[in-house]
């Protein structure tokens, strides 16, 4: 069974963030498992291109990738509109991440020429608030591009709001439900520092100007804890240190800029719980990436992690001030060594080890129906 993963951006274009890694992560789990998987992909990276080999196959960790060379970056590449053609007629499934993009619509035309199955992962394209921007646009594109070949394709979803969220717009949909995940070894125990967390770009859609308002609430009670929101700026980094200074509190709110690697595990490891305000989030990877360093997590009832309330190993909060406010205060009054053990194993369960099985069945099962 081949498989030809078709994606707009692919690591190392880490400018776009978790779900370049969790693209990436899948891909080499799965490869390293077994999986013949080729990625099909461009050398956007924001506003620029990526230093690398285009329009050839490159090993890349144990699978290969194909970037092709973008000549309008972030809009078109003529090399992949007449080059894909060769590589999907030569592949069994197409797996195709990201709705409101040119290679999609491409890729679905040319599965559907050459009779090839389909998995669509829509990558919280189709959640509501992305609707807020661009609505008619939108529905245009899925009107004319999508709708037409949705009878030949299989859905995947990496939560059960967002599988909600396709049903809604194509209510016949099979959807395969595959979590994001992270790596998760054995749980090491350090001193908690005087923070807590929040980790993200700084993008309106993350909704740090609710935590802020809640941290202004909370220092009243609490005046040395601090706040610490890590994350390139993505478009509001001005606007919240201008809600930081208007509250007096530039000594206890930073912003640290992005972190990665060990910098990343220690800065989650290290906090007294993550705070997750999004206004939407199809999953959200960093509520696993901090309960994986056994770190309580805070979570907007705008994600998929009610899980974390059930499980005891978080609190799954109305997304306003006050009731992040109550969440945080709460955690920070208990004793919770519990949470972190709890935490922790919650974590084991969206290990890409497992994942990346999972990933494999459902292809199979895709390709024997």
């Amino acid at each position: 069974m081949k498989v030809a993963l078709v994606i707009p951006s692919f690591y190392p274009a880490t400018v776009y963030g978790g779900s370049i890694f969790a693209s990436y992560y899948l891909t080499k789990e799965a490869a390293h498992q077994g999986l013949d998987i080729r990625v099909l992909t461009t050398n956007a990276n924001g506003k620029k291109r990526l230093k690398i080999v285009s329009n050839k196959f490159v090993d890349l960790d144990g699978f290969k990738v194909k970037y092709f060379h973008e000549q309008f970056i972030k809009y078109f590449s003529f090399r992949l509109l007449f080059g894909l053609w060769k590589d999907i007629k030569s592949t069994d499934i197409l797996h195709l991440q990201a709705i409101f993009s040119y290679p999609t619509p491409i890729a679905l035309l040319l599965a559907f020429f050459f009779n090839k199955k389909v998995l669509l992962s829509s990558r919280g394209s189709l959640s509501k608030y992305s609707f807020q921007k661009g609505s008619l646009m939108k529905k245009i594109w899925l009107n004319l591009l999508i709708k037409p070949f949705v009878k030949k394709v299989y859905w995947h979803a990496t939560s059960t709001k967002e599988k909600s969220e396709i049903k809604m717009l194509f209510p016949n949909a099979k959807v395969y439900l595959i979590s994001d995940g992270t790596y998760v070894e054995k749980m090491k125990h350090i001193k908690k520092e005087n923070y807590i967390a929040a980790l993200g770009r700084l993008h309106p859609v993350k909704g740090y100007d609710l935590l802020i308002e809640s941290f202004v609430k909370i220092h009243n009670q609490y005046p040395e804890l601090h706040l610490k929101i890590a994350g390139k700026d993505d478009g509001c980094k001005v606007a919240l240190e201008e809600l930081v200074q208007n509250h007096g509190l530039t000594s206890k709110v930073s912003f640290i800029g992005s972190v990665s690697g060990e910098d990343k595990e220690l800065f989650l490891r290290k906090a007294k719980c993550l705070v997750m305000p999004s206004h939407t989030e199809n999953f959200g990877i960093v509520a696993v990436e901090a309960m994986a360093q056994g770190t309580p997590v805070i979570a907007s009832k705008n994600t998929p992690w009610e899980i974390i309330e059930e499980r005891k190993a978080g609190f799954w909060s109305e997304n306003n001030p006050i009731d992040l406010q109550k969440s945080i205060e709460r955690l920070l009054e208990m004793k919770i060594g519990e949470y972190e053990k709890n935490a922790h194993s919650l974590a084991k369960e969206y290990d890409w080890r497992h994942i990346a099985k999972l990933y494999q069945q459902v292809l199979e099962n895709i390709y024997n129906e």
